[in-house]
């Protein structure tokens, strides 16, 4: 028996887990499995315990990604590996990828899958049942994506090629209560999250999916994905849909032939682009989309300098220019666009940089007030190749060298991209980027928070609009206290879009 585990990482809103739905898509037919979300379950651990009891667990495979939920990864392989050695406990996702060599230095963790990992996870649980948990180092090597040790070794295999997610079994949806995954959110009352494709075509040197995928991207056809929207709206009364892809708008035609399907179905959706890839798309398509229930697209401007867009090597055609004509287009065809920036790059002209942004964002809301602006704080990811990452190495920043490294508190949040632990940035630099986005918050209410109503959207602009017309950001600590602490207020990207 395997138990899948999507070890806790939100207290709120949860998603079906689609990494771990996905592996058991592969292992149905061949071994019995369990789904355990430790989200909305809240006891991963306790339900772990009494499975190795009940159901003889022998294989636990765990999803990691950083913050909260690598936190409860480690706690929950270090407890069964105390009290259960013979459970193996393999680790994938984004986490385990990136930084496979540091895991497998723990004593808690047999084995990492790295990348898409699929047929490596099957192909790992059979070499295992065959030679009875002891494989050779050789029979190991021949599975793409594994990260072992043998001896006290630790080899890393490469990656294979990308799987085609049309060649995948259906996903085991029926293996999780979905109901409980159903949302209400600016989509609709009835809102479920979806995995359309996998990786991406472009290499930004900040990006996490670029350091594992390298520029590669496959999606599902467009009848597929309607084939399960329609049993989602028959079974669950699905009206919402939010494409998690890493870059559901790669190619236009894929776009337009789902827009054309979907349309008149009743669903309104939501998806990731890149700001260059949806400007080529023409006006037909634009109005295909409007029309087939796009509600709002969320692009990567990233930043108002070119000098900044080359280091993070954004390619394509992307330039500042490109993300203002975008919010006039997406004003003229009625989405809503969400511009995701990341400030703080480690450039020589910091402070400059992000006063040139702060100045860019009042531009792109003068041209498209509706714009959703979600601000971050650039923290690296583990890609050597990227000149982004290879400045952050020379301005001083070091990852963590153990597990237990990242689990200080200061390394919670880094991923999130809210609590960087950059040497190039002051504390001024940072709360000055802070303080920004409080008054911009203010003066521009996010509409994907469904519970700020029309009176509290009203406070919220007074508190915000004599800061925000005369640029004076400095410690706004009455909207802190007025959106914090009464209204509970979410950014864009914490709502869940």
């Amino acid at each position: 028996m395997i138990a899948l585990v999507n070890p806790k990482s939100t207290t709120w809103r949860f998603r079906i887990p689609l990494s771990i739905l996905t592996l058991g898509a592969v292992l149905d037919g061949r071994f019995a499995y369990e789904i355990v979300d430790g989200n909305p379950s809240r006891s991963a651990l306790e339900i772990l315990e009494r499975m190795v009891t009940e159901k003889s667990i022998r294989y636990v495979g765990i999803t990691v990604m950083p913050g909260p939920q690598l936190r409860e990864a480690v706690r929950i392989s270090h407890h069964l590996k105390k009290c259960a050695p013979h459970v193996c406990i393999i680790w994938g996702g984004y986490f385990a990828t990136l930084h496979a060599d540091l895991i497998l230095k723990s004593s808690y963790v047999d084995f990492v899958v790295r990348g898409q990992g699929e047929h490596a996870f099957l192909q790992l649980i059979e070499l295992l049942e065959t030679c009875d948990r002891r494989p050779t180092a050789d029979s190991l090597r021949r599975i793409h994506g594994l990260s072992f040790r043998v001896d006290g070794q630790i080899s890393h295999n490469p990656l294979g090629g990308l799987v085609d997610p049309n060649t995948l079994p259906p996903i085991p949806y029926h293996k999780v209560d979905i109901p409980r995954y159903l949302g209400r959110t600016l989509l609709g009352s009835r809102t479920i999250n979806y995995h359309s494709s996998v990786g991406c075509p472009f290499l930004c040197g900040f990006c996490a999916v670029a350091s594992v995928y390298k520029a590669r991207w496959l999606g599902l056809t467009p009848a597929r994905i309607m084939d399960d929207l329609k049993r989602f709206q028959k079974w669950y009364g699905v009206d919402g849909v939010e494409f998690h892809d890493n870059n559901f708008f790669v190619s236009e035609h894929r776009t337009l032939e789902f827009s054309e399907l979907v349309k008149g179905g009743g669903i309104r959706w939501w998806g990731e682009a890149r700001p260059d890839t949806v400007m080529r798309y023409s006006d037909n398509t634009w109005r295909a989309m409007k029309e087939g229930g796009c509600k709002m697209i969320f692009f990567g401007a990233e930043s108002s300098s070119q000098q900044v867009l080359s280091l993070m090597e954004k390619g394509g055609t992307q330039t500042p220019e490109t993300v203002l004509h975008l919010a006039e287009r997406s004003r003229q065809f009625n989405i809503i666009p969400e511009f995701s920036f990341v400030l703080g790059s480690p450039t020589d002209s910091i402070e400059e940089n992000i006063e040139q942004d702060i100045r860019y964002i009042r531009k792109i809301k003068e041209i498209n007030p509706r714009s959703e602006i979600i601000i971050y704080v650039y923290s690296p990811v583990l890609f050597e190749e990227a000149e982004i990452y290879r400045a952050a190495s020379s301005h001083g920043f070091r990852f963590p060298t153990t597990l237990e490294e990242w689990l200080l508190p200061e390394w919670q949040e880094f991923d999130l991209r809210k609590n960087p632990l950059t040497p190039w940035l002051t504390e001024n630099h940072v709360k000055r980027i802070r303080n920004f986005e409080r008054v911009l918050n203010a003066y521009y209410p996010t509409v994907s928070d469904l519970r700020i109503t029309r009176w509290k959207r009203t406070l919220l602009q007074l508190l915000g609009s004599w800061r925000y017309h005369l640029s004076f950001y400095l410690a706004p600590v009455e909207i802190a206290f007025v959106a914090q602490k009464i209204f509970r207020y979410r950014q864009p990207e914490i709502e869940g879009f």
